[in-house]
């Protein structure tokens, strides 16, 4: 088997040293329950001894840290409700397997509603009015892109990723036209170059 070299200590100091507080762990659905099982003390040390808050995101992200803290025979964590129902019932509670939300923190990401009620509409609004004051366009019309809402929505399916895609797109296209604003024409054009 070929060997890796173990690089835990180098990261170590990088962490301390650069006072990481957060460290984001994406496509965890490509490590198998198996490989995560073998890195979970890791990840622990580094949460309890440096501080550092641990996000993992990928497709499934909460089943299969739960997998791989079952194969770590980390199970030594009881849920309340079944702790206490198994006391009704005049039996020990005996370790389980602990619930995926319990062991580490993980986001599900929904994404944005664009709906009938007023509060969705005006949070997807407040994301597009962000997206407006950081574009660096010398014509940027007001609400250039809330005015396009329900076209933005529909074509992203309102989420995030998509959106910053087609809305840099969009700007990348006003700048090489030279219309330094984003329309229904920048919008258009974006989302065919990304289709």
């Amino acid at each position: 088997m070929r060997r890796h070299q173990d690089v835990t200590l180098p990261v170590n100091y990088v962490l301390e040293t650069a006072q990481t507080r957060l460290l984001l762990i994406d496509d965890i659905n490509r490590a198998s329950p198996q490989h995560l099982a073998n890195v979970l003390p890791y990840f622990d040390y580094l949460r309890e001894k440096l501080g550092i808050s641990i996000v993992f995101c990928g497709t499934g992200a909460s089943h299969r840290l739960h997998q791989a803290r079952i194969l770590a025979q980390d199970l030594i964590r009881v849920s309340e409700e079944n702790r206490v129902r198994l006391e009704r019932a005049g039996q020990p509670a005996q370790p389980v397997s602990p619930s995926p939300t319990a062991l580490l923190p993980v986001t599900w990401l929904h994404p944005l509603p664009l709906g009938t009620k007023i509060e969705e509409q005006e949070m997807f609004r407040r994301v597009l009015a962000s997206f407006e004051a950081d574009l660096s366009l010398y014509r940027l019309e007001e609400h250039a892109l809330s005015k396009h809402a329900a076209t933005l929505h529909q074509r992203t399916g309102g989420y995030f990723k998509a959106l910053t895609y087609v809305i840099s797109t969009a700007a990348v296209i006003a700048i090489r036209t030279g219309s330094e604003n984003i329309t229904e024409k920048e919008i258009n054009a974006a989302t065919a170059q990304l289709s």
